[in-house]
């Protein structure tokens, strides 16, 4: 045995001799001419970018300090040039916990986080779908690396990191957070898990609102009276003011069968009914569908748990009121032939007055509408009910101990209200056009910083539930008493028929026509935590049928 292992020794020093004679052979030197002109490419790259002032200048590489000059430091940076395809899930990310944000508190903070490839195509209900099972894709990273800030770079005495981040160039695929699509009304969150705090930037695509308002009653609070002025004719013109009265409206109307004349008959048959079948005061304003669109908008700050989107002006449809809409009472200012009040329909006695006529059809002379409606709409959404972030440009996750700008960030834009036009700015940009809304750009913060450089298409914004009114209605009570304050034009007149059955108890069927708002008038509209729909369903990035693995 000892001599066959000899044998193979010795062939394969022999055989080694030999390659090491071909490959010496084939090598060909070159010349430094020769060399500079050859191409190719690296695996690995490094790249510097100098410090910078706001005006574009050289810095001095001193870093932020008082100027907020976000630039000012030597950026180092180690890439990869190659293509990396990723598929994770985390069960709990949470980075920057405790130490200066406090106990329990974290810079970022998602339960049931998945990264996958993008979705293939939405379904009708907006459910994102994988047509090969999400679990079988990958997110595409072009070109990763990682970027030191160094401050005072060029000093070996003063030199310091100041911060890091891992990154891409460009990055394709789909992150998701939390389980379940759904709302706990005790908590305001959804039960299955999700975005709990925030540390970053983000800007926000346009992005389509459809929703719909709560059926509401309007008239009988205090916050919601109405004050206008009256003409009554009793064979002289008697002006006077009424206002409603919440205190007259209280409880229930008689019962009709006790009605003492037609007149006490037609109140309650107008009025609205209770459960037991009894009237009670106070006007129907029906549902009301709010559609509109949301801007781009940056979304950026510390440890947030709530988006918070704006846009101003957004335009309600005429809302039409009949004289079954219900009544309310309207007290005299001073009463009239011992009549201290009516009770007042805001729709003409008949069938053309009545709500459904109103909104099928225009008619000024027997209805009542309340026109040129304008609300700031605000949404105040926990990030927890924000479930799917499609990605499909760069981003980075970086670590810094003071406010500063990585290279290649989003810069700070204006949105034209007008035009509708993004236009990037400087991050000292001064705004005087009040039709200009300002975003901030992407300067990182002290801590834990996830920043995603394009915006997001979070898909249409749809409540599956309705938006109340109760803040909306006082607002409209002020706009409507403003309007029928315009002495002598939107005067309400009583003729002298009508002012004789006011004796006996009968109330006023008037239609009021349009009602229109003061182009300056804008109602406040806070949309809060609101349950998505299915555009928001996040989708399992397991195989079989694991919601999380």
């Amino acid at each position: 045995m000892k001599k066959g292992m000899k044998k193979t020794l010795l062939a394969s020093c022999l055989l080694s001799i030999t390659t090491a004679n071909t490959l010496a052979n084939g090598l060909v030197s070159m010349t430094d001419e020769e060399l500079s002109a050859a191409r190719g490419q690296a695996l690995i790259s490094m790249a510097y970018t100098a410090p910078k002032n706001i005006d574009g200048s050289a810095g001095d590489g001193s870093g932020s300090g008082s100027s907020g000059n976000y630039l000012n430091y030597g950026y180092y940076k180690l890439g990869l040039e190659a293509k990396m395809e990723l598929n994770t899930n985390i069960r709990s990310l949470q980075l920057g916990c405790g130490g200066i944000n406090g106990a329990g508190q974290c810079d970022i903070d998602i339960e049931n986080l998945s990264l996958s490839g993008p979705a293939d195509s939405v379904a009708a209900d907006g459910t994102p779908i994988w047509t090969k099972g999400r679990a079988n894709t990958s997110a595409l990273l072009t070109n990763p690396f990682i970027e030191f800030a160094i401050k005072n770079p060029t000093s070996a005495a003063l030199r310091e990191v100041a911060g890091f981040r891992l990154s891409a160039e460009d990055i394709l695929g789909h992150l998701s957070a939390g389980t379940l699509n759904d709302y706990n009304a005790a908590t305001q969150k959804s039960t299955g898990g999700g975005i709990n705090t925030f540390s970053g930037y983000i800007q926000v695509a346009p992005t389509p609102v459809d929703a719909k308002t709560n059926p509401s009653i309007f008239g009988t609070r205090y916050d919601e009276m109405i004050f206008a002025n009256v003409r009554i004719n009793t064979l002289w013109w008697n002006d006077r003011s009424v206002f409603s009265s919440p205190s007259s409206m209280t409880g229930v109307v008689n019962n009709p069968n006790k009605a003492s004349s037609n007149s006490d008959q037609k109140i309650y048959d107008n009025l609205r009914k209770n459960s037991s079948n009894q009237g009670i005061y106070g006007i129907l304003v029906p549902q009301q569908n709010v559609s509109f669109e949301f801007p781009q908008t940056a979304v950026t700050g510390n440890r947030m748990s709530q988006l918070n989107l704006v846009v101003n002006d957004v335009p309600i449809a005429p809302i039409a009121i009949g004289r079954d809409s219900g009544g309310v009472f309207m007290a005299l200012d001073e009463s009239l032939l011992g009549v201290p009040g009516v009770v007042f329909f805001m729709g003409a006695d008949g069938a053309g007055g009545t709500q459904a006529s109103c909104a099928a059809a225009r008619n000024t002379a027997n209805c009542s509408y309340i026109t040129n409606l304008k609300v700031n709409a605000t949404v105040k959404e926990n990030f927890n009910l924000v479930h799917n972030l499609p990605i499909s440009s760069g981003g980075y996750l970086s670590l810094q101990k003071e406010a500063l700008r990585w290279p290649g960030s989003s810069s700070a834009f204006t949105y034209n209200r007008t035009t509708k036009a993004i236009t990037n700015v400087a991050d000292n940009y001064s705004n005087t056009d009040s039709n200009l809304v300002f975003n901030k750009g992407d300067i990182a913060q002290p801590g834990w910083w996830l920043s995603f450089k394009d915006p997001l298409d979070f898909g249409k914004l749809v409540p599956t539930n309705n938006i109340p009114m109760d803040d909306v209605l006082p607002q409209i009570a002020t706009y409507i008493t403003n309007y029928l304050s315009n002495t002598p034009t939107n005067n309400i007149d009583i003729d002298f028929g009508t002012a004789v059955t006011l004796l006996f108890g009968a109330p006023v069927f008037r239609g009021l026509g349009d009602i229109k708002l003061s182009d300056s008038s804008r109602a406040v509209m806070v949309m809060e935590n609101l349950q998505l729909n299915n555009y928001q369903q996040p989708v399992s990035n397991c195989f079989g049928n694991l919601k999380f693995c």
